[in-house]
């Protein structure tokens, strides 16, 4: 999947469609081929329209994403990393979550001089520890698949070419351990953490996320910063994950 403003918009859309269905029994989510997330195109000049894609495209769909995943999908979801995951938050956020072995999780806002208050933030902290989410985030540190599942993160590592599989077995064992009725208002009490920790910081976090990238788009950088910066975003825009990850790893750690 390419991150754009399509997408960004559709997976709430979807949410709330699927959350609307009562034949659904369970939602698995996750990306197709060897990435979760391949890349990033917004697909016009953030500069020439900053209000629209600041608040209409970032603030209010990165929100709703959050909010109809945990509020209106009422069955069990299972989130499936099958590879790469830039903004993993949509895989933690499911009640179980499952990895390929090859895979890795990594948060690129900062790096990209983002601050990182969309929400993935606080899934991260949840999953792995305000620690070590808070060094994950501010150095740029890729967490492989052996890693989360220590850290608490994922529930399984999978083989990648096995990984739909695995989440299919497990969404029909989930159908047959309990009734309908039940299935639904056990996730929804398994879900209260999740859902009472974005209710009382993700809107406003990520209206701060949104202050520095305005702030940031309009004073640009400091001279010496230019030539870095070009760098970076020229790895998102081609979609180059693993060239950005390098770049991050030879600043950080040598």
């Amino acid at each position: 999947m390419i991150w754009n403003l399509t997408h960004h918009r559709a997976i709430w859309q979807l949410c709330k469609y699927v959350g609307q269905d009562e034949s659904v029994e369970c939602l698995i989510l996750g990306g197709s081929g060897k990435f979760w997330m391949d890349g990033i195109n917004l697909e016009f000049d953030e500069l020439e329209y900053p209000g629209w894609l600041h608040y209409e495209h970032m603030y209010h769909d990165g929100n709703r994403i959050n909010e109809a995943l945990l509020n209106d999908v009422a069955v069990p979801t299972i989130g499936v990393i099958n590879g790469p995951a830039n903004h993993s938050e949509m895989a933690l956020l499911c009640d179980v979550t499952l990895m390929a072995e090859d895979a890795f999780i990594v948060d690129m806002h900062y790096p990209i001089n983002i601050a990182p208050g969309g929400g993935i933030h606080l899934a991260l902290q949840q999953a792995m520890g305000i620690k070590r989410a808070n060094y994950m985030m501010l150095t740029g540190q890729a967490i492989d698949a052996k890693t989360a599942l220590e850290y608490g993160m994922v529930n399984e590592i999978v083989p990648r070419d096995r990984i739909y599989e695995r989440a299919q077995e497990l969404a029909e064992m989930m159908m047959k351990s309990a009734t309908r009725i039940t299935r639904r208002v056990a996730t929804q009490i398994l879900r209260r953490p999740w859902k009472e920790l974005y209710a009382s910081h993700s809107w406003s976090d990520f209206g701060s996320e949104m202050f520095a990238s305005v702030a940031a788009a309009i004073d640009g950088h400091a001279e010496h910063d230019n030539k870095y910066w070009e760098d970076k975003m020229a790895a998102v825009d081609d979609g180059n994950a693993q060239q950005l990850l390098d770049s991050v790893e030879k600043e950080f750690h040598g």
